[in-house]
């Protein structure tokens, strides 16, 4: 089996425009969770999410193309766009080179889609008729738009795929990705996991679900992974980009490689539609075929850690399975306190996060971890960045509907 390992990385989200400024501050314990200013939250249950400010696509679109994107596919352009740079693989006029582009594919990731465009149009359709919608509504809530925006943009010609499955969306892009390569299906993969749901629709949506924390008088501490005083998660918006390489094609080249994919495993839980199987069956499957995939122990976890009560017991019980017992288990940090839930982006995000982790040595905080769950009993890097020498990382997702996904990285 073909060898696959990662040569660029990119993200953006509400601590950052970019990998290094949003690393700095994930490690720094910095909270991007602020009351909600993309639209009047006020008469709304949650009025706090981790929104991106500052951000103009305008600095990675055509401005013509601007108004026929939604934000996540805006988001997803910034950031892997960085990834594409940091690779090295982008000429001069900003493709990726002809020699190559036929064996170089992108896959990927949206937990939801272009819902701010859906839910403008389907106002502008009732409120004055089917004539007032855009005719790039369509192009651009499709899920896989992200996969169409990013190969025109760099040229890219090899396989085009998406997943949307729920907050694993990321994960399993990666996965799709490394399966492509692995069978000789492509050379190189572009992954983007992106999302953008802090709308009306969006918060509503989740809130009525309970599935959000309504602590809107303190953003700042509202989400709090394993920790007792927990009372849901906080919508996040953002993009995470990996380039992924066949080994000996990146060796080749002298590209900088930052770790090579070792493990992965999927599964379904199931059990129900939101709620994880009981102790956390479905995510233990998941990490064992990674794990024995890998055949290493992993160094650090990041957890998918939503600062949700079933999420958080469950899969503390699953990690405690996976390792034979709670003195076991590597540490382990969630890092959704600081940049939200990025529902389909988690998962790239996480990715890049823990990669880069693994590089600078320094494992990221849980933060507001003030009154430890006593049923979340393990090693979650409490408030404080830890300095480490860490070669294998692993970085779990979980999504609605029961589906799980798992990737492991070592560095070479």
């Amino acid at each position: 089996m073909r060898r696959v390992v990662v040569t660029g990385l990119g993200m953006i989200n509400s601590l950052g425009l970019n990998k290094g400024d949003s690393f700095k501050s994930i490690v720094d314990g910095k909270c991007g969770v602020r009351r909600i200013t993309c639209f009047d939250a006020n008469d709304f249950p949650v009025q706090i999410a981790a929104e991106i400010a500052d951000f103009d696509p305008n600095e990675v679109m055509n401005p013509k193309e601007v108004k026929k994107a939604d934000r996540f596919i805006q988001l997803a352009l910034k950031s892997t766009k960085e990834a594409m740079l940091d690779s090295g693989l982008l000429e001069s006029n900003g493709k990726c080179n002809e020699a190559i582009c036929d064996r170089f594919g992108v896959s990927s990731a949206a937990g939801i889609g272009g819902l701010i465009n859906i839910e403008k149009n389907s106002i502008a359709c009732f409120e004055k008729g089917p004539r007032k919608i855009t005719p790039f509504f369509i192009p651009s809530a499709l899920v896989n738009m992200l996969g169409g925006f990013t190969s025109i943009e760099f040229g890219i010609k090899g396989p085009n795929l998406s997943s949307v499955t729920a907050c694993a969306a990321g994960t399993h892009a990666i996965i799709e990705a490394v399966k492509t390569i692995m069978l000789n299906g492509a050379d190189r993969m572009l992954v983007v996991g992106s999302e953008s749901t802090i709308c009306p629709v969006g918060i509503g949506g989740f809130a009525a679900m309970k599935a959000l924390s309504s602590r809107n008088d303190d953003p700042s501490r509202a989400s709090r992974p394993f920790d007792k005083d927990r009372d849901g998660f906080v919508m996040g918006e953002g993009s995470g980009a990996l380039v992924l390489e066949e080994y000996e094609a990146a060796k080749s080249r002298g590209a900088k490689i930052y770790a090579e994919l070792v493990g992965f495993g999927e599964s379904g839980d199931a059990n129900h539609m939101t709620t994880p199987a009981p102790e956390g069956e479905g995510a233990y499957r998941a990490m064992k075929a990674a794990l024995n995939m890998a055949n290493i122990k992993p160094d650090y976890i990041n957890a998918h850690g939503t600062s949700t009560g079933y999420n958080d017991l469950f899969e503390t019980m699953a990690i405690r399975n996976v390792f034979g017992g709670k003195e076991n288990v590597p540490p382990i940090s969630s890092t959704k306190g600081q940049i939200g839930h990025c529902l389909g982006a988690a998962g790239a995000l996480e990715a890049v996060i823990s990669i880069m982790a693994m590089n600078e040595g320094i494992l990221p905080p849980t933060i507001n971890q003030e009154n430890p769950d006593p049923e979340c009993d393990l090693d979650y890097i409490p408030n404080v960045p830890r300095d480490a020498k860490v070669n294998v990382v692993m970085s779990n997702s979980f999504g609605f509907g029961g589906t799980n996904g798992v990737v492991v990285f070592k560095k070479l």
